[in-house]
């Protein structure tokens, strides 16, 4: 059954364990899991699936709700670090969508869950755990089974018309707590630290984000592009054009650089002489942990258009330890040397260049 109620916060969509489709595990990350909404029929549900509740298709099937349409599922774990949705959802609609213009943000439909439906979505992570295909690190953790709410998000899965990709722009400026002439930007300072910690060497998916929105010379932007396109989908795709097509959009989009300065606004101070609990704040370190999503058309399809949008805007909260964890990972970086690139650790293992080392030679 799919039915619909007025809340303060958005129209809700009503979904149980008996409405007319199923659930796919897509994706997930430390605070969710992304599901595909899949026919009864058992493939992936198609324009002709939607309609109005209570319609039936022309397979006799019972239709989806159109307004779930190009959207995929998102539910939260069962983690105390994660804020509810609902508490997400209000922040999203209320302080972070006015700040951004119209189709920069991924839409967001707010779904009430019941027992059964979040039964049925565990049920699935329990299978692909005991299939061997749901990465080792994310065992053991399900959706929160007294969570009633969930949100369908836009899809930017690839098409026919588009490849696409997605990355975390992380911090596009430098942390307001790093000591003058720090050669390290807080991601690369923090990534560092892990890599040499942990003895971890660099991933192909690394790059510094001040690098993003540096205009001294095109090779700057080159080693992000490289990494961001690492992770790119959608056939037929030839890598270079999409690179070409993605290297103006960094230096004159207006998207990245709104999201730089934002940053930079809402957390003037750095978390050592701010209240963690401030909404200011906490809207800063959302951003900072945002996605990106990039639907680019192929070389193939010149009438398609670009939709480049943010997603994973869950509001980050203090609550979890997680504020005791920001300073004292800022109190590394400081105290060690991490951010001046002057620490005592030493490592066979070389990190990403640091944009702000670079313009320093």
């Amino acid at each position: 059954m799919v039915a619909t109620r007025s809340s303060k916060s958005a129209t809700v969509v009503t979904l149980d364990k008996d409405s007319p489709f199923q659930v796919h595990y897509l994706a997930e990350g430390a605070a969710n899991v992304v599901f595909e909404i899949w026919s009864k029929r058992g493939i992936l549900a198609k324009d002709d699936d939607f309609a109005q509740p209570g319609t039936i298709t022309a397979d006799g099937t019972p239709s989806i709700d159109q307004r779930l349409k190009g959207k995929l599922l998102r539910l939260r774990k069962d983690l105390p670090s994660v804020a509810p949705v609902l508490e997400s959802h209000r922040h999203f609609e209320e302080q972070l969508k006015p700040l951004f213009p119209a189709g920069s943000l991924l839409e967001q439909l707010l779904c009430e869950i019941t027992p059964g439906f979040v039964a049925k979505a565990n049920h699935e992570l329990h299978g692909l755990e005991a299939a061997g295909l749901r990465p080792k690190k994310r065992h053991g953790v399900y959706i929160a089974e007294d969570e009633p709410y969930a949100t369908a998000i836009t899809s930017m899965l690839w098409d026919d018309g588009h490849a696409s990709c997605e990355f975390k722009p992380k911090w596009l400026a430098q942390s307001p707590s790093a000591p003058p002439g720090s050669k390290r930007c807080r991601t690369c300072a923090l990534r560092a630290m892990r890599q040499t910690k942990d003895r971890r060497p660099p991933q192909r998916g690394d790059f510094c984000p001040l690098a993003l929105l540096a205009d001294d010379d095109q090779d700057t932007l080159s080693s992000p592009l490289d990494s961001i396109l690492s992770g790119s989908r959608g056939a037929p795709l030839n890598i270079l054009d999409f690179a070409r097509q993605l290297r103006p959009y960094f230096h004159q989009n207006p998207l990245i650089k709104l999201l730089r300065n934002l940053q930079i606004e809402k957390d003037p101070r750095g978390i050592l002489q701010t209240d963690p609990s401030n909404l200011d704040f906490m809207t800063a370190m959302t951003l900072r942990d945002c996605t990106m999503f990039l639907k680019i058309p192929n070389r193939d399809d010149t009438d398609a258009q670009s939709d480049v949008r943010l997603g994973d805007l869950d509001l980050k909260t203090p609550d979890g330890n997680k504020a005791a964890y920001w300073k004292d990972t800022e109190r590394q970086l400081i105290d060690e040397g991490w951010y001046t690139a002057t620490e005592t650790a030493t490592t066979d293992i070389h990190a990403v260049p640091c944009w702000l080392s670079r313009r320093q030679q």
